[in-house]
């Protein structure tokens, strides 16, 4: 059963993608030891932050650890597993960008949704974003089989019990990739993966949430 949790909104005026697919022994410990470690994530308090407050090099934080994006509402909506992203400031506003491909199911959430969020876990739910990164939301109840629990900001977007740090955006911007502004390298990648291209979303961050 979800776990419909209502958080704080902060004040307007505070205002992958594929898996990174690489092997790691924290996707391998042992099924108790995640479960003990999912447990004490869903029991900690949420702590409201400020957008300069979230610590750790984006770089590391996207292209090693993950983030898992979200977007929808409850009973309709879908998540996976991004390794590309970044922080920083667009137009003065703090700032979130992913990068969802076309052929992604949760695309079509992004489209028709006007926010998204992004949540970092602790090491030991490495198992969860690997699932949720290699596994289509079409494919059935991707949320239930991947021992994640959503639960819905004042906003009504989903975040997770068992994350250790959430970013709730809004969505300012949006552009494909062009095929004809990339190197050849990069068209010849889209074609060797037979995937849609990318949609760079920038969004705003409006919440952002600690453990």
């Amino acid at each position: 059963m979800k776990n419909i949790f209502k958080l704080p909104t902060l004040a307007l005026t505070c205002l992958l993608s594929a898996c990174g697919g690489s092997k790691d022994n924290q996707a391998t410990e042992p099924a108790a030891a995640h479960a003990e470690t999912a447990e004490s994530m869903r029991t900690k308090q949420w702590q409201l932050i400020g957008p300069k407050e979230i610590e750790g090099n984006a770089v590391k934080l996207f292209g090693d650890e993950w983030f898992a994006l979200a977007a929808g509402k409850e009973n309709d909506m879908n998540m996976m597993t991004i390794a590309w992203g970044t922080l920083g400031v667009v137009w003065g506003k703090p700032v979130v960008t992913v990068y969802v491909s076309t052929s992604r199911y949760t695309y079509e959430f992004m489209e028709r949704n006007e926010y998204f969020t992004i949540t970092h876990f602790p090491p030991a739910m490495r198992q969860s974003l690997q699932y949720i990164g290699t596994v289509s939301g079409r494919d059935g109840d991707k949320l239930k089989d991947s021992g994640l629990t959503a639960e819905y900001t004042a906003l009504g977007n989903p975040i997770f019990s068992e994350s250790d740090l959430a970013i709730e955006c809004r969505k300012i911007y949006a552009e494909p990739f062009k095929p004809e502004l990339m190197p050849l390298e990069q068209r010849e990648w889209y074609d060797q993966k037979g995937i849609g291209v990318h949609v760079a979303y920038i969004g705003e961050i409006v919440n952002v949430w600690k453990k």
